[in-house]
């Protein structure tokens, strides 16, 4: 009596699994680099819980940015002055001038602590809601990813807004209260200064309008 020999595994067969290779049933992930429409919108209902944070934190900015344009403003004027008329500035503006100097600093650091604590508070918030969500969703809704990596890819999402929460929201605010009161001194010193600057004020305004147009076509 003869037996058939066993059937040879083929090559594929006898080839280790590699763990790091995803399961076939996972979809390949494309990155998206196009912002939807009201994305940084959503990122601003978090600070509801944090409205004195971010209040002081614009205070801060706000002092910051006024002492720089105080600041330019008195150099330029002393030194066309002491150009103009040759002579030195007076003790009372370098006073103000040192003055000005250190409340630029002292406002800089004060804005960088507070708007770092506010943008830290609101990461650690959305931690929590990044976990809570994958939570919820294990294991029916991963499509067969780890939530590992999920969470790994979830997270460094996080992490990259801190630039938006830490340097942006306080920062956008303080420039539109001085811009507006740097245009109402301006109006008040003589309409013409006014819309000498207003150009250039329109053209900042419009070109990020303009690169988001041109993303979306």
């Amino acid at each position: 009596m003869t037996t058939s020999p066993a059937p040879t595994p083929a090559p594929s067969d006898l080839a280790p699994s590699d763990p790091a290779r995803p399961p076939a049933s996972a979809p390949a992930v494309t990155p998206d680099h196009d912002v939807p429409p009201g994305a940084l919108r959503s990122l601003l209902p978090v600070l509801g819980a944090h409205r004195a944070t971010v209040l002081r934190t614009c205070l801060a900015a706000l002092v910051d940015q006024a002492a720089l344009v105080a600041l330019v403003a008195l150099a330029a004027y002393t030194v066309g002055t002491a150009v103009t008329e040759h002579r030195p500035p007076a003790p009372g503006t370098v006073a103000v001038l040192i003055g000005l100097v250190l409340l630029r600093a002292l406002a800089t650091w004060r804005e960088m602590d507070l708007s770092h604590d506010l943008a830290y508070r609101v990461l650690a918030e959305l931690r929590v809601r990044v976990f809570d969500g994958l939570a919820r969703s294990a294991p029916a809704r991963i499509a067969g990813r780890r939530s590992g990596d999920l969470a790994a890819t979830a997270l460094g999402d996080v992490e990259a807004l801190e630039f938006f929460y830490a340097h942006a929201i306080a920062q956008l605010i303080a420039s539109g209260f001085v811009f507006a009161a740097a245009a109402a001194v301006l109006a008040a010193l003589g309409p013409w200064l006014l819309l000498a600057v207003l150009p250039a004020a329109l053209l900042l305004a419009w070109s990020p309008l303009a690169e988001a147009r041109g993303r979306a076509e």
